[in-house]
């Protein structure tokens, strides 16, 4: 009888050889290739197989075929030397899907490296999923001799894994006539060298071209330049989400020469693209639009650096283009650098724009030659420092059909938004409701007018003791216009041009000084503690109303002949009307608070007419009036009412002329009873 001891060493036998023979059945991972000199043969990588190029070596393949084919998972080739395709092929290509891929150009010690093909892609991932890092620290360039279009790196087909570009401070990635980089899908672009496509036929070369592929994210400290664009991409159809970002670090260059330094092409608000720039993103159109940024969709942008387009010239058919800084279906832009759209010198058939807020050309329909409206809220705020300027045009433009959505334009103190143009307001709206607020500068000298509303209804905020407009503010027709303008306690804000078309405006704080022509004929309200004066003859518009909400109205320099009218005043709480040596006229006396004082000052009957005040028609039997003038005085004096025939004049009791007169003779009869005493004595 066998032992317990041996009848388990039988039993574990055969499970010991097992393993054993499936061991002897996998076949030997493929060994390692090294080039060492030179060779023409082409390669073909198994999994985790890894091909070495040394320095000074090369792989030079010719004919259609690929130099090194990549079909194993976590293959990889490290190219110090050369790798080259002279003829029509690929020099490195991936044709089956295929995971864990690097592929090393040169080295952080050796930019000497190249990769080059005569007439095709230097790297290709053509089936998806796959993923793969490409480390480039040397020189990779297609010279796509048959202009087919052939990419230095074409990762395009990616869908999915993933798919990172490092392109080193030395390194060089370079196309002609085509592309210089195709990320795929969720793409990772990280560039300290220089992406470059070059063009001389106009061909559609891009310095990085995402196409269709969403979630690319490029992060550039070097430089990218585009024949065309610098990096483009967009949607496939309005049913797609389609995101990219991109940060362009100081001293990072994205550039199109002949097109945008960024075009991202979309349908609406479901393209949403993020920019954080603190270097130089420029566009330059030499046969068509040449913008900074050019987005067709949604965009949040923040701007420390410059962004500018350099020219622009109009397409077939056009007699007008547009140089953009930046032109946006919506989102946020946060500017404390440049923005700025500039024309060159002589090209007088293009207008030069920092930001241009709309959506797409429209090309056929009922609507075709207009553009889409907003594809959602847009937000511009310029910060101290910030810029926003129009070469000869606009600083900020909003057009397009009505989209529903509102625009908002917060201009920081220290800030700038500049027109350059003879006609176009430095700031002009559209058919959606916007909102300035502006605590900065906004100069439309050029033109004369600063701010000009559209359709939609219009609100302007002027703020702090730093702002400053130059040229007219006005409301569109037929939108309900709102103004505010608060300078704050203690300070002032002059404002020389003429404000038109508004419904309302409201002296919430500080003094307002009022020199231009303003012929809006709504209501003008001065809040407790603030002070709007009016310099010169009747500087608001004679149908204007005039609501003192405890504030103070002061004339300045007004002839006294000549004086200023309000088509209706209000009273709301105790307030001050200083006349200047002028006088006041009104056509009827609207809401007065019950107890509400007038205190009224400066009124010289001797150079005035004999009025300091007066209301069309007969007031003295009307009791609200007699109320309000039973709580009036006139340089501390009370009142006096007469109607004339045609208005109910105010005058002071008694009148200061007649005032002046009775104290000069009491003295008169004080200096002779003193005489009369001194002869007495005598």
């Amino acid at each position: 009888m066998p032992t317990f001891s041996s009848t388990v060493a039988r039993a574990r036998a055969p499970f010991v050889l097992v393993p054993l023979l499936a061991a002897l059945a996998v076949p030997a991972a493929a060994a390692d290739i090294v080039i060492g000199s030179t060779s023409t043969t082409a390669q073909s990588l198994a999994a985790s197989q890894k091909l070495t190029v040394n320095a000074g070596a090369s792989l030079a393949v010719g004919g259609g075929g690929v130099a090194v084919t990549l079909k194993g998972n976590n293959a990889s080739v490290d190219n110090q030397g050369t790798i080259s395709q002279t003829g029509t092929g690929r020099a490195i290509r991936d044709n089956t899907g295929v995971t864990g891929i690097t592929i090393n150009n040169g080295s952080a010690t050796n930019s000497a490296a190249q990769m080059l093909t005569a007439d095709a892609d230097v790297v290709q991932m053509n089936v998806s999923p796959a993923s793969v890092t490409l480390n480039n620290y040397g020189t990779m360039f297609s010279a796509n001799a048959s202009r087919g279009g052939a990419q230095a790196v074409d990762f395009s087909a990616v869908a999915s894994g993933s798919n990172v570009v490092d392109n080193y401070a030395t390194g060089l990635l370079k196309a002609l006539e085509a592309d210089a980089v195709r990320p795929g899908a969720n793409g990772i672009v990280n560039n300290a060298g220089t992406i470059l496509s070059v063009t001389t036929s106009g061909a559609s070369s891009d310095g990085i071209d995402g196409q269709a592929n969403s979630g690319i994210v490029v992060n550039n400290g070097g430089k990218v330049e585009g024949g065309r664009h610098g990096i483009t991409g967009g949607a496939a159809d309005a049913f797609s989400v389609y995101t990219m970002a991109i940060a362009n670090a100081a001293g990072g260059v994205i550039q199109g020469d002949n097109g945008s330094g960024i075009n991202l092409d979309g349908f609406n608000g479901k393209q949403v693209v993020t920019v954080d720039n603190a270097g130089l993103i420029a566009g330059h159109g030499v046969t068509g639009d040449g913008d900074g940024v050019d987005v067709d969709g949604l965009l949040h942008l923040v701007n420390t650096g410059v962004i500018r387009s350099l020219n622009a010239v109009p397409a077939a058919g056009e007699s007008l283009a547009f140089s953009e800084g930046i032109s946006v279906g919506g989102g946020t832009i946060t500017n404390s650098g440049t923005i700025e759209g500039l024309v060159a010198a002589g090209n007088g058939a293009a207008r030069g724009i920092g930001i241009t807020l709309t959506g797409n050309d429209i090309t056929s329909g009922v609507n075709a030659g207009n553009r889409d409206g907003l594809y959602g809220d847009a937000v511009v705020t310029n910060l101290a420092g910030g810029l926003i300027r129009g070469g000869n045009g606009s600083a900020i433009v909003a057009k397009g059909l009505p989209g529903g959505y509102t625009v908002t334009i917060a201009n920081n103190a220290g800030a700038t938004l500049q027109g350059g143009g003879t006609t176009d307001a430095a700031v002009q709206f559209g058919a959606d409701a916007a909102t300035v607020d502006n605590a900065g500068r906004i100069d439309g000298s050029s033109s004369h007018v600063a701010i000009a509303g559209g359709s939609g209804n219009l609100t302007v905020n002027i703020t702090g003791d730093q702002a400053v407009v130059l040229g007219d503010i006005v409301g569109g027709v037929g939108a309900v216009n709102r103004m505010t303008v608060s300078p704050g306690a203690g300070n002032t804000f002059a404002y020389a041009s003429g404000i038109a078309n508004f419904s309302t405006v409201e002296i919430a704080s500080g003094t307002v000084v009022l020199s231009g022509q303003n012929t809006y004929t709504g209501a003008t309200t001065v809040d407790a503690g603030a002070t709007l004066a009016l310099q010169g003859a009747n500087r608001l518009a004679a149908g204007s109303a005039l609501d003192l909400a405890g504030g103070r109205l002061q004339l300045v320099d007004v002839p006294g002949a000549d004086g200023q009218e309000f088509a209706v005043l209000s009273l709301g709480k105790d307030s001050a009307i200083d006349l200047g040596g002028s006088s006041l006229t009104v056509g009827a006396l609207g809401h007065v608070a019950t107890g509400a004082a007038l205190a009224v000052s400066d009124w010289l009957a001797a150079s005035s007419p004999d009025y300091a005040l007066r209301f069309s028609g007969d007031l003295t039997h009307d009791a609200a009036f007699l109320a309000l003038m039973s709580d009036t005085t006139i340089d501390g004096l009370g009142t006096r009412i007469a109607f004339d025939g045609t208005y109910t004049d105010v005058t002071a009791v008694p009148e200061p002329g007649s005032l002046a007169l009775l104290l000069a003779g009491l003295g008169l009869v004080g200096v002779s009873a003193r005489r009369r005493k001194q002869a007495l004595a005598a």
